[in-house]
Protein backbone atom coordinates (compact mmCIF):
# COMPACT_ATOMS: atom_id res chain seq x y z
CA UNK A 1 0.00 0.00 0.00
CA UNK A 2 2.88 2.38 0.89
CA UNK A 3 4.44 1.65 -2.49
CA UNK A 4 1.20 2.47 -4.27
CA UNK A 5 0.80 5.73 -2.35
CA UNK A 6 4.46 6.65 -3.06
CA UNK A 7 4.03 6.13 -6.79
CA UNK A 8 0.60 7.80 -7.06
CA UNK A 9 0.83 10.40 -4.27
CA UNK A 10 0.23 13.45 -6.42
CA UNK A 11 -2.73 11.99 -8.38
CA UNK A 12 -4.35 10.85 -5.12
CA UNK A 13 -3.98 14.29 -3.51
CA UNK A 14 -5.32 16.08 -6.57
CA UNK A 15 -8.22 13.65 -6.83
CA UNK A 16 -9.10 14.12 -3.16
CA UNK A 17 -9.10 17.89 -3.56
CA UNK A 18 -11.39 17.56 -6.57
CA UNK A 19 -13.82 15.40 -4.61
CA UNK A 20 -13.88 17.93 -1.73
CA UNK A 21 -14.49 20.77 -4.22
CA UNK A 22 -17.39 18.86 -5.79
CA UNK A 23 -18.94 18.17 -2.38
CA UNK A 24 -18.62 21.83 -1.36
CA UNK A 25 -20.17 22.94 -4.65
CA UNK A 26 -23.12 20.59 -4.17
CA UNK A 27 -23.63 21.83 -0.61
CA UNK A 28 -23.57 25.46 -1.73
CA UNK A 29 -25.92 24.87 -4.66
CA UNK A 30 -28.42 22.97 -2.52
CA UNK A 31 -28.31 25.42 0.36
CA UNK A 32 -26.65 22.81 2.58
CA UNK A 33 -25.04 25.29 4.97
CA UNK A 34 -27.29 26.31 7.83
CA UNK A 35 -26.46 29.97 7.15
CA UNK A 36 -28.91 29.83 4.24
CA UNK A 37 -31.72 28.73 6.54
CA UNK A 38 -34.18 31.41 7.56
CA UNK A 39 -37.23 33.47 6.67
CA UNK A 40 -37.21 34.98 3.18
CA UNK A 41 -39.40 37.26 1.09
CA UNK A 42 -40.53 34.98 -1.69
CA UNK A 43 -42.64 37.49 -3.63
CA UNK A 44 -44.15 40.94 -3.14
CA UNK A 45 -46.75 42.99 -4.95
CA UNK A 46 -47.60 46.64 -4.50
CA UNK A 47 -46.02 48.71 -1.72
CA UNK A 48 -44.02 46.50 0.64
CA UNK A 49 -41.16 47.77 2.80
CA UNK A 50 -38.78 46.25 5.35
CA UNK A 51 -37.47 48.29 8.27
CA UNK A 52 -34.48 47.05 10.26
CA UNK A 53 -31.75 48.34 12.52
CA UNK A 54 -29.38 48.89 9.59
CA UNK A 55 -31.41 50.61 6.89
CA UNK A 56 -34.76 51.07 5.21
CA UNK A 57 -35.31 49.57 1.79
CA UNK A 58 -38.06 48.35 -0.44
CA UNK A 59 -38.31 44.61 -0.08
CA UNK A 60 -36.68 42.49 -2.75
CA UNK A 61 -37.42 38.90 -3.66
CA UNK A 62 -35.00 36.60 -1.89
CA UNK A 63 -34.22 39.04 0.94
CA UNK A 64 -33.51 37.19 4.19
CA UNK A 65 -35.29 38.66 7.20
CA UNK A 66 -33.62 39.21 10.56
CA UNK A 67 -34.81 39.43 14.14
CA UNK A 68 -36.45 42.84 14.68
CA UNK A 69 -37.31 43.48 11.02
CA UNK A 70 -40.68 45.16 10.49
CA UNK A 71 -42.55 44.28 7.29
CA UNK A 72 -45.18 46.82 6.23
CA UNK A 73 -47.66 45.97 3.46
CA UNK A 74 -49.61 48.83 1.93
CA UNK A 75 -53.11 49.00 0.49
CA UNK A 76 -53.80 46.87 -2.58
CA UNK A 77 -50.58 44.98 -1.80
CA UNK A 78 -49.42 41.60 -0.54
CA UNK A 79 -46.23 39.83 0.45
CA UNK A 80 -45.35 36.13 0.58
CA UNK A 81 -42.72 34.74 2.99
CA UNK A 82 -41.03 31.32 2.91
CA UNK A 83 -39.29 29.62 5.85
CA UNK A 84 -36.32 27.60 4.61
CA UNK A 85 -34.99 24.90 6.91
CA UNK A 86 -33.17 21.61 6.47
CA UNK A 87 -36.36 19.55 6.48
CA UNK A 88 -38.92 22.19 5.54
CA UNK A 89 -41.35 21.82 2.65
CA UNK A 90 -41.01 24.27 -0.22
CA UNK A 91 -44.81 24.28 -0.55
CA UNK A 92 -45.30 25.88 2.87
CA UNK A 93 -45.35 29.68 3.06
CA UNK A 94 -46.93 32.74 4.70
CA UNK A 95 -49.02 35.44 2.98
CA UNK A 96 -49.32 38.95 4.44
CA UNK A 97 -52.47 40.77 3.38
CA UNK A 98 -53.00 44.43 2.50
CA UNK A 99 -52.62 47.03 5.27
CA UNK A 100 -50.67 44.59 7.45
CA UNK A 101 -47.57 45.02 9.58
CA UNK A 102 -45.60 42.22 11.25
CA UNK A 103 -42.40 42.06 13.29
CA UNK A 104 -39.86 39.21 12.95
CA UNK A 105 -39.29 38.06 16.54
CA UNK A 106 -36.65 35.32 16.05
CA UNK A 107 -33.53 34.55 14.04
CA UNK A 108 -35.38 31.72 12.19
CA UNK A 109 -32.43 29.31 12.12
CA UNK A 110 -34.32 26.51 10.35
CA UNK A 111 -34.02 24.19 13.35
CA UNK A 112 -36.92 25.40 15.49
CA UNK A 113 -40.14 27.35 15.33
CA UNK A 114 -39.97 31.13 14.91
CA UNK A 115 -42.47 33.83 15.84
CA UNK A 116 -44.08 36.59 13.80
CA UNK A 117 -45.73 39.35 15.84
CA UNK A 118 -48.78 40.79 14.03
CA UNK A 119 -49.20 44.47 14.83
CA UNK A 120 -52.13 44.86 12.48
CA UNK A 121 -53.79 43.19 9.51
CA UNK A 122 -54.06 39.63 8.22
CA UNK A 123 -51.64 36.72 7.90
CA UNK A 124 -52.51 33.42 6.16
CA UNK A 125 -50.09 30.56 6.90
CA UNK A 126 -49.89 27.45 4.73
CA UNK A 127 -48.03 24.77 6.69
CA UNK A 128 -50.07 21.84 5.39
CA UNK A 129 -46.93 19.77 4.76
CA UNK A 130 -45.05 18.37 7.74
CA UNK A 131 -42.06 20.60 8.53
CA UNK A 132 -39.16 20.38 10.94
CA UNK A 133 -39.82 23.98 11.91
CA UNK A 134 -42.78 26.30 11.37
CA UNK A 135 -44.01 29.74 12.41
CA UNK A 136 -45.98 30.81 15.47
CA UNK A 137 -48.29 33.75 14.75
CA UNK A 138 -48.47 36.10 17.75
CA UNK A 139 -50.69 39.09 18.49
CA UNK A 140 -50.88 41.24 21.60
CA UNK A 141 -53.39 38.88 23.22
CA UNK A 142 -52.70 35.40 21.79
CA UNK A 143 -50.39 33.09 19.88
CA UNK A 144 -51.40 30.46 17.32
CA UNK A 145 -49.43 27.42 16.15
CA UNK A 146 -49.40 26.71 12.41
CA UNK A 147 -47.71 23.30 12.13
CA UNK A 148 -49.59 20.85 9.85
CA UNK A 149 -52.38 23.35 9.28
CA UNK A 150 -53.66 26.14 7.06
CA UNK A 151 -54.76 29.06 9.19
CA UNK A 152 -55.54 32.77 9.10
CA UNK A 153 -54.88 35.23 11.93
CA UNK A 154 -56.16 38.83 11.83
CA UNK A 155 -55.52 41.48 14.46
CA UNK A 156 -57.24 44.85 14.67
CA UNK A 157 -57.08 47.53 17.33
CA UNK A 158 -58.09 51.15 17.85
CA UNK A 159 -59.08 53.44 20.70
CA UNK A 160 -62.24 51.46 21.41
CA UNK A 161 -61.18 47.80 21.53
CA UNK A 162 -58.91 45.20 20.02
CA UNK A 163 -59.53 41.65 18.86
CA UNK A 164 -57.88 38.70 17.16
CA UNK A 165 -59.80 36.61 14.61
CA UNK A 166 -58.61 33.01 14.10
CA UNK A 167 -59.56 30.77 11.18
CA UNK A 168 -58.31 27.18 10.89
CA UNK A 169 -59.08 25.88 7.41
CA UNK A 170 -57.07 22.64 7.68
CA UNK A 171 -55.60 20.73 10.62
CA UNK A 172 -55.68 21.91 14.23
CA UNK A 173 -54.22 25.02 15.87
CA UNK A 174 -53.17 25.49 19.50
CA UNK A 175 -54.19 28.88 20.91
CA UNK A 176 -52.54 30.48 23.94
CA UNK A 177 -53.89 33.69 25.50
CA UNK A 178 -51.67 36.35 27.10
CA UNK A 179 -52.38 39.29 29.41
CA UNK A 180 -50.94 42.79 28.96
CA UNK A 181 -47.75 41.70 30.74
CA UNK A 182 -47.16 38.83 28.31
CA UNK A 183 -48.11 36.17 30.89
CA UNK A 184 -50.10 33.12 29.78
CA UNK A 185 -53.62 33.25 31.21
CA UNK A 186 -55.03 29.89 30.11
CA UNK A 187 -54.08 26.39 29.17
CA UNK A 188 -53.60 26.27 25.42
CA UNK A 189 -56.90 25.52 23.69
CA UNK A 190 -57.53 23.68 20.43
CA UNK A 191 -59.16 25.16 17.37
CA UNK A 192 -60.08 22.41 14.97
CA UNK A 193 -60.36 22.16 11.20
CA UNK A 194 -62.87 24.39 9.39
CA UNK A 195 -63.56 26.46 12.52
CA UNK A 196 -63.05 30.08 13.55
CA UNK A 197 -62.97 32.02 16.80
CA UNK A 198 -62.45 35.50 18.18
CA UNK A 199 -60.33 36.72 21.08
CA UNK A 200 -61.34 40.09 22.52
CA UNK A 201 -59.24 42.20 24.92
CA UNK A 202 -61.18 44.67 27.00
CA UNK A 203 -60.74 43.55 30.61
CA UNK A 204 -58.16 40.92 29.67
CA UNK A 205 -58.10 38.45 26.77
CA UNK A 206 -61.02 36.04 26.48
CA UNK A 207 -62.81 34.01 23.83
CA UNK A 208 -65.91 35.76 22.58
CA UNK A 209 -66.27 32.85 20.17
CA UNK A 210 -64.31 29.65 19.53
CA UNK A 211 -64.79 26.70 17.19
CA UNK A 212 -67.69 28.10 15.19
CA UNK A 213 -68.26 26.87 11.65
CA UNK A 214 -66.47 28.83 8.94
CA UNK A 215 -68.78 30.53 6.46
CA UNK A 216 -66.81 30.95 3.23
CA UNK A 217 -69.14 33.78 2.19
CA UNK A 218 -67.79 35.89 5.07
CA UNK A 219 -64.20 35.68 3.78
CA UNK A 220 -62.78 38.49 1.66
CA UNK A 221 -61.90 38.11 -1.99
CA UNK A 222 -58.20 38.23 -1.01
CA UNK A 223 -58.69 35.36 1.46
CA UNK A 224 -60.47 33.27 -1.15
CA UNK A 225 -57.77 33.92 -3.77
CA UNK A 226 -55.11 32.77 -1.35
CA UNK A 227 -57.08 29.66 -0.40
CA UNK A 228 -57.61 28.75 -4.07
CA UNK A 229 -53.84 28.81 -4.52
CA UNK A 230 -53.35 26.67 -1.40
CA UNK A 231 -56.05 24.21 -2.53
CA UNK A 232 -54.24 23.72 -5.84
CA UNK A 233 -50.91 23.14 -4.04
CA UNK A 234 -52.16 20.89 -1.22
CA UNK A 235 -54.49 18.82 -3.39
CA UNK A 236 -57.02 16.28 -2.16
CA UNK A 237 -56.17 16.50 1.55
CA UNK A 238 -57.26 20.16 1.62
CA UNK A 239 -60.87 20.21 2.95
CA UNK A 240 -62.04 22.72 0.31
CA UNK A 241 -61.79 22.21 -3.44
CA UNK A 242 -60.50 24.99 -5.67
CA UNK A 243 -63.82 24.88 -7.56
CA UNK A 244 -65.78 25.31 -4.32
CA UNK A 245 -63.69 28.31 -3.31
CA UNK A 246 -63.85 29.76 -6.83
CA UNK A 247 -67.66 29.61 -6.86
CA UNK A 248 -67.77 31.72 -3.66
CA UNK A 249 -65.08 34.08 -4.96
CA UNK A 250 -67.13 34.77 -8.10
CA UNK A 251 -69.89 36.25 -5.91
CA UNK A 252 -67.52 38.75 -4.28
CA UNK A 253 -67.46 42.42 -5.20
CA UNK A 254 -64.95 43.55 -2.55
CA UNK A 255 -61.73 42.57 -4.32
CA UNK A 256 -59.64 45.62 -3.44
CA UNK A 257 -57.12 44.77 -6.14
CA UNK A 258 -59.73 44.91 -8.86
CA UNK A 259 -58.25 41.85 -10.57
CA UNK A 260 -60.37 38.82 -11.32
CA UNK A 261 -59.12 35.26 -11.03
CA UNK A 262 -58.87 34.97 -14.80
CA UNK A 263 -56.93 38.25 -15.10
CA UNK A 264 -54.15 37.62 -12.59
CA UNK A 265 -50.77 38.99 -13.78
CA UNK A 266 -47.85 36.64 -14.17
CA UNK A 267 -45.45 36.81 -11.26
CA UNK A 268 -42.19 38.58 -12.04
CA UNK A 269 -39.67 37.71 -9.36
CA UNK A 270 -35.98 37.02 -9.22
CA UNK A 271 -34.50 33.81 -7.90
CA UNK A 272 -34.83 33.70 -4.11
CA UNK A 273 -32.25 32.40 -1.69
CA UNK A 274 -34.86 29.84 -0.70
CA UNK A 275 -36.47 27.22 -2.91
CA UNK A 276 -39.11 28.96 -5.08
CA UNK A 277 -42.75 28.15 -4.57
CA UNK A 278 -44.49 26.67 -7.58
CA UNK A 279 -46.69 29.52 -8.78
CA UNK A 280 -48.12 27.91 -11.89
CA UNK A 281 -51.57 27.80 -10.27
CA UNK A 282 -51.09 30.83 -8.05
CA UNK A 283 -53.56 33.68 -8.04
CA UNK A 284 -51.51 36.86 -7.62
CA UNK A 285 -52.94 39.81 -5.80
CA UNK A 286 -51.55 43.11 -7.08
CA UNK A 287 -49.12 44.97 -9.31
CA UNK A 288 -45.37 44.13 -9.20
CA UNK A 289 -43.36 45.52 -6.33
CA UNK A 290 -42.47 49.21 -6.16
CA UNK A 291 -38.69 49.50 -5.97
CA UNK A 292 -38.20 53.11 -4.85
CA UNK A 293 -37.00 53.61 -1.29
CA UNK A 294 -39.39 55.52 0.99
CA UNK A 295 -37.85 58.34 3.09
CA UNK A 296 -36.95 57.29 6.65
CA UNK A 297 -38.49 58.30 9.94
CA UNK A 298 -37.60 57.28 13.47
CA UNK A 299 -39.60 54.56 15.23
CA UNK A 300 -39.00 52.20 18.12
CA UNK A 301 -38.52 48.47 17.83
CA UNK A 302 -38.85 46.14 20.82
CA UNK A 303 -35.62 46.62 22.73
CA UNK A 304 -33.85 49.08 20.43
CA UNK A 305 -34.30 52.05 18.11
CA UNK A 306 -34.49 51.63 14.35
CA UNK A 307 -35.38 53.62 11.25
CA UNK A 308 -38.81 53.03 9.73
CA UNK A 309 -40.28 53.72 6.35
CA UNK A 310 -42.61 56.64 5.70
CA UNK A 311 -45.08 55.05 3.36
CA UNK A 312 -47.59 56.75 1.12
CA UNK A 313 -51.25 56.87 2.01
CA UNK A 314 -51.67 53.70 -0.02
CA UNK A 315 -49.04 51.93 2.06
CA UNK A 316 -50.03 53.21 5.48
CA UNK A 317 -51.78 50.71 7.70
CA UNK A 318 -55.29 52.05 8.24
CA UNK A 319 -57.44 50.89 11.11
CA UNK A 320 -60.93 52.34 11.02
CA UNK A 321 -63.75 52.10 13.47
CA UNK A 322 -65.63 49.94 10.99
CA UNK A 323 -63.44 47.08 12.22
CA UNK A 324 -65.08 47.40 15.66
CA UNK A 325 -68.44 45.89 16.48
CA UNK A 326 -70.74 46.62 19.42
CA UNK A 327 -73.42 44.45 20.99
CA UNK A 328 -76.91 45.99 20.94
CA UNK A 329 -79.29 44.21 23.31
CA UNK A 330 -82.98 44.83 22.55
CA UNK A 331 -85.36 44.00 25.42
CA UNK A 332 -89.07 43.54 24.72
CA UNK A 333 -91.18 42.51 27.71
CA UNK A 334 -88.24 40.66 29.28
CA UNK A 335 -87.17 38.91 26.06
CA UNK A 336 -83.67 39.81 24.81
CA UNK A 337 -82.46 39.97 21.20
CA UNK A 338 -78.80 40.77 20.46
CA UNK A 339 -77.47 42.42 17.30
CA UNK A 340 -73.80 42.95 16.37
CA UNK A 341 -73.45 46.45 14.87
CA UNK A 342 -70.30 48.06 13.39
CA UNK A 343 -69.03 51.18 15.17
CA UNK A 344 -71.07 54.19 14.06
CA UNK A 345 -73.62 52.01 12.28
CA UNK A 346 -77.35 51.69 12.89
CA UNK A 347 -79.04 48.79 14.66
CA UNK A 348 -82.04 47.21 12.97
CA UNK A 349 -85.14 48.61 14.63
CA UNK A 350 -87.85 45.96 15.27
CA UNK A 351 -91.48 46.48 14.41
CA UNK A 352 -93.53 48.07 17.19
CA UNK A 353 -94.24 45.19 19.61
CA UNK A 354 -97.79 44.15 20.44
CA UNK A 355 -98.25 42.87 24.01
CA UNK A 356 -101.66 41.93 25.41
CA UNK A 357 -102.73 44.37 28.11
CA UNK A 358 -99.91 46.80 27.35
CA UNK A 359 -99.59 49.79 25.08
CA UNK A 360 -96.24 50.33 23.36
CA UNK A 361 -95.11 53.95 23.82
CA UNK A 362 -91.59 53.91 22.36
CA UNK A 363 -87.96 52.89 22.90
CA UNK A 364 -85.71 54.18 25.67
CA UNK A 365 -82.69 54.56 23.39
CA UNK A 366 -81.66 55.33 19.81
CA UNK A 367 -80.93 52.68 17.18
CA UNK A 368 -78.70 55.06 15.22
CA UNK A 369 -74.94 55.84 15.39
CA UNK A 370 -74.03 52.97 17.76
CA UNK A 371 -70.61 53.72 19.35
CA UNK A 372 -70.68 51.40 22.40
CA UNK A 373 -72.41 48.31 23.73
CA UNK A 374 -76.03 49.42 24.17
CA UNK A 375 -79.24 48.17 25.79
CA UNK A 376 -82.48 49.42 24.26
CA UNK A 377 -85.72 48.58 26.04
CA UNK A 378 -89.28 48.76 24.71
CA UNK A 379 -91.40 51.04 26.90
CA UNK A 380 -95.04 50.13 27.65
CA UNK A 381 -97.91 51.40 29.68
CA UNK A 382 -100.99 49.54 30.75
CA UNK A 383 -103.90 49.87 28.35
CA UNK A 384 -106.62 52.12 29.78
CA UNK A 385 -110.29 52.67 29.15
CA UNK A 386 -111.99 55.95 28.22
CA UNK A 387 -114.85 55.17 30.62
CA UNK A 388 -116.12 58.44 32.19
CA UNK A 389 -116.00 56.76 35.64
CA UNK A 390 -112.20 57.13 35.51
CA UNK A 391 -112.54 60.86 36.10
CA UNK A 392 -111.64 61.85 39.65
CA UNK A 393 -111.32 65.05 41.64
CA UNK A 394 -107.94 65.98 43.17
CA UNK A 395 -107.75 69.16 45.27
CA UNK A 396 -110.77 70.53 43.50
CA UNK A 397 -108.95 70.25 40.17
CA UNK A 398 -110.73 67.98 37.71
CA UNK A 399 -108.24 65.58 36.05
CA UNK A 400 -109.04 62.92 33.46
CA UNK A 401 -107.13 59.68 32.95
CA UNK A 402 -105.86 61.03 29.62
CA UNK A 403 -103.44 63.43 31.38
CA UNK A 404 -99.79 62.45 30.86
CA UNK A 405 -96.85 63.16 33.18
CA UNK A 406 -93.12 63.27 32.42
CA UNK A 407 -91.10 60.74 34.42
CA UNK A 408 -87.33 61.33 34.27
CA UNK A 409 -85.53 58.01 34.84
CA UNK A 410 -81.91 58.36 36.00
CA UNK A 411 -79.53 55.38 35.84
CA UNK A 412 -75.99 56.31 36.81
CA UNK A 413 -74.94 59.29 34.71
CA UNK A 414 -77.63 58.74 32.07
CA UNK A 415 -81.25 59.82 32.06
CA UNK A 416 -84.28 59.43 29.86
CA UNK A 417 -87.82 60.81 29.97
CA UNK A 418 -90.91 58.65 29.57
CA UNK A 419 -94.53 59.69 29.68
CA UNK A 420 -96.95 58.02 32.06
CA UNK A 421 -100.72 58.37 32.21
CA UNK A 422 -102.07 60.08 35.32
CA UNK A 423 -102.57 57.56 38.11
CA UNK A 424 -100.74 54.76 36.31
CA UNK A 425 -97.34 53.15 37.01
CA UNK A 426 -94.11 53.89 35.17
CA UNK A 427 -92.89 50.86 33.25
CA UNK A 428 -89.48 50.47 34.95
CA UNK A 429 -87.46 47.25 35.00
CA UNK A 430 -87.25 45.31 38.24
CA UNK A 431 -83.54 44.54 37.72
CA UNK A 432 -80.62 46.32 36.11
CA UNK A 433 -77.18 44.97 35.12
CA UNK A 434 -74.61 47.77 35.54
CA UNK A 435 -70.94 46.76 35.52
CA UNK A 436 -69.31 47.26 38.91
CA UNK A 437 -72.61 47.96 40.71
CA UNK A 438 -75.50 46.15 42.37
CA UNK A 439 -78.98 47.50 41.65
CA UNK A 440 -80.91 48.02 44.91
CA UNK A 441 -84.19 49.40 43.58
CA UNK A 442 -85.60 52.83 42.77
CA UNK A 443 -85.48 55.84 45.11
CA UNK A 444 -89.18 56.67 44.69
CA UNK A 445 -92.43 54.82 44.26
CA UNK A 446 -93.19 54.66 40.55
CA UNK A 447 -96.79 53.54 40.93
CA UNK A 448 -99.71 55.98 40.83
CA UNK A 449 -97.86 58.77 39.00
CA UNK A 450 -99.79 62.04 39.53
CA UNK A 451 -97.16 64.66 38.64
CA UNK A 452 -93.89 65.15 36.78
CA UNK A 453 -91.24 63.30 38.76
CA UNK A 454 -87.60 62.16 38.70
CA UNK A 455 -86.88 58.55 39.72
CA UNK A 456 -83.28 57.44 40.26
CA UNK A 457 -81.84 53.93 40.29
CA UNK A 458 -80.10 53.06 43.57
CA UNK A 459 -76.72 51.64 42.61
CA UNK A 460 -74.29 50.27 45.18
CA UNK A 461 -70.74 49.32 44.20
CA UNK A 462 -69.97 45.61 43.95
CA UNK A 463 -68.11 44.35 46.99
CA UNK A 464 -64.95 42.26 46.48
CA UNK A 465 -63.09 40.15 49.01
CA UNK A 466 -59.40 40.98 49.40
CA UNK A 467 -57.39 38.36 51.29
CA UNK A 468 -54.18 39.64 52.91
CA UNK A 469 -51.55 36.96 53.63
CA UNK A 470 -48.82 37.60 56.19
CA UNK A 471 -46.61 34.51 56.36
CA UNK A 472 -48.97 31.73 57.52
CA UNK A 473 -51.75 34.06 58.68
CA UNK A 474 -54.48 35.59 56.56
CA UNK A 475 -57.29 38.08 57.00
CA UNK A 476 -60.04 39.31 54.69
CA UNK A 477 -61.49 42.76 54.03
CA UNK A 478 -64.41 43.87 51.88
CA UNK A 479 -63.69 46.51 49.24
CA UNK A 480 -66.16 48.37 47.01
CA UNK A 481 -65.62 47.91 43.27
CA UNK A 482 -62.81 50.18 42.05
CA UNK A 483 -61.83 51.34 45.55
CA UNK A 484 -58.63 50.84 47.59
CA UNK A 485 -58.09 47.89 49.92
CA UNK A 486 -57.07 48.91 53.45
CA UNK A 487 -55.29 46.15 55.44
CA UNK A 488 -56.35 45.79 59.08
CA UNK A 489 -52.69 45.98 60.05
CA UNK A 490 -49.29 46.33 58.41
CA UNK A 491 -46.56 43.95 59.67
CA UNK A 492 -43.15 45.22 60.76
CA UNK A 493 -41.10 41.99 60.93
CA UNK A 494 -41.72 38.39 59.95
CA UNK A 495 -41.12 35.44 62.28
CA UNK A 496 -37.42 35.35 61.27
CA UNK A 497 -36.88 39.01 61.99
CA UNK A 498 -36.88 40.10 58.32
CA UNK A 499 -38.25 43.57 57.72
CA UNK A 500 -41.54 44.10 55.89
CA UNK A 501 -40.90 45.58 52.42
CA UNK A 502 -44.23 45.93 50.64
CA UNK A 503 -47.37 44.17 49.42
CA UNK A 504 -46.94 42.11 46.24
CA UNK A 505 -49.91 43.74 44.47
CA UNK A 506 -51.38 47.20 44.25
CA UNK A 507 -54.01 47.98 46.88
CA UNK A 508 -55.82 50.41 44.57
CA UNK A 509 -58.62 49.95 42.00
CA UNK A 510 -59.84 46.56 43.23
CA UNK A 511 -62.16 45.11 40.55
CA UNK A 512 -62.25 41.42 41.56
CA UNK A 513 -61.60 39.11 44.50
CA UNK A 514 -57.85 39.40 45.11
CA UNK A 515 -55.11 37.85 47.25
CA UNK A 516 -52.33 40.22 48.40
CA UNK A 517 -49.21 38.88 50.13
CA UNK A 518 -46.75 40.64 52.42
CA UNK A 519 -43.17 40.72 51.07
CA UNK A 520 -40.33 40.63 53.58
CA UNK A 521 -36.61 41.31 53.20
CA UNK A 522 -34.83 38.03 52.36
CA UNK A 523 -31.39 39.59 52.03
CA UNK A 524 -31.10 38.75 48.32
CA UNK A 525 -31.96 41.36 45.72
CA UNK A 526 -31.79 41.51 41.94
CA UNK A 527 -31.62 44.48 39.61
CA UNK A 528 -34.45 44.61 37.09
CA UNK A 529 -33.82 47.06 34.24
CA UNK A 530 -37.01 48.30 32.60
CA UNK A 531 -36.52 49.67 29.05
CA UNK A 532 -39.43 52.02 28.40
CA UNK A 533 -39.37 53.87 25.08
CA UNK A 534 -35.57 53.68 24.92
CA UNK A 535 -35.03 54.88 28.51
CA UNK A 536 -33.52 52.58 31.15
CA UNK A 537 -35.01 52.38 34.67
CA UNK A 538 -33.45 50.19 37.37
CA UNK A 539 -35.45 48.80 40.30
CA UNK A 540 -34.35 46.49 43.11
CA UNK A 541 -36.44 43.33 43.62
CA UNK A 542 -36.19 40.76 46.40
CA UNK A 543 -35.36 37.24 45.27
CA UNK A 544 -38.44 35.41 44.02
CA UNK A 545 -40.70 38.44 44.20
CA UNK A 546 -42.58 40.46 41.56
CA UNK A 547 -40.92 43.43 39.85
CA UNK A 548 -42.89 46.67 39.93
CA UNK A 549 -42.13 48.94 36.94
CA UNK A 550 -41.36 52.59 37.75
CA UNK A 551 -44.53 53.42 35.85
CA UNK A 552 -46.90 51.79 33.37
CA UNK A 553 -46.49 53.33 29.92
CA UNK A 554 -49.53 54.29 27.87
CA UNK A 555 -47.89 55.17 24.54
CA UNK A 556 -44.35 55.58 23.25
CA UNK A 557 -42.88 58.83 21.92
CA UNK A 558 -44.49 58.18 18.52
CA UNK A 559 -47.94 57.63 20.00
CA UNK A 560 -47.99 53.84 19.56
CA UNK A 561 -49.97 52.18 22.40
CA UNK A 562 -48.26 50.01 25.00
CA UNK A 563 -48.89 46.28 24.35
CA UNK A 564 -47.03 44.21 26.93
CA UNK A 565 -43.72 43.52 28.69
CA UNK A 566 -41.48 41.04 26.91
CA UNK A 567 -40.86 39.02 30.10
CA UNK A 568 -42.87 38.06 33.14
CA UNK A 569 -42.61 40.44 36.09
CA UNK A 570 -43.09 37.61 38.57
CA UNK A 571 -40.66 35.34 40.46
CA UNK A 572 -37.49 37.33 39.75
CA UNK A 573 -34.47 35.09 40.40
CA UNK A 574 -31.65 37.00 38.72
CA UNK A 575 -30.72 40.37 37.24
CA UNK A 576 -33.17 40.85 34.37
CA UNK A 577 -33.89 43.26 31.50
CA UNK A 578 -37.60 43.77 30.73
CA UNK A 579 -38.65 45.75 27.65
CA UNK A 580 -41.96 47.47 26.94
CA UNK A 581 -43.52 46.52 23.58
CA UNK A 582 -45.69 48.97 21.67
CA UNK A 583 -48.14 48.48 18.81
Amino acid sequence: MKEIFRNYKIPIILGSCAIVAVVLTVILLTGGFSSSYGLYINSAYGTVSVTNSDNVSSSTTGEQLKNGDIITVGSNSSCTLAYKGKNNSENNYIVLGADSQVVVMNEFNGKENGELFIRNGTVIANFADKDHSSVILRTADSSVTTANSVSKVSYYTNEFMSYTDLHTFMGNSQIQLYDSLGNAVNNAEMQIEKKWGRVVSENGPSFEALNLDIDLNELSAFDLKTLITIANIVGEKFPYTAAELKSVYDTKSDDSNGISVEEQPAETTTTAATEPIDTSDTIQTAEPIVTTNPPPTETTLPGHTTTAAKTTAAATTTTTKTNVYHMVTIIIDGEETIQEVPHGGNAEKPDDPQIDGLKFIGWDGSFENITEDTIITAMFEESFSTDNNDIFDDNDNTTTDSTMHNVTVVIGDKSTVVQVKHGESANLPSTLNIEGYVFSGWDKDYTNITEDITITAILKPNVHIVTFIVENDSFKVEVDHGETAIPTYIPVLDSKGNAFLRWDKSLGNITMDTTITAVFDTGTYHTVTFIIDGTFHNVSVADGETAEPPFWPVTDSLGAPFLYWDKSLENIRSDTVITAYYG
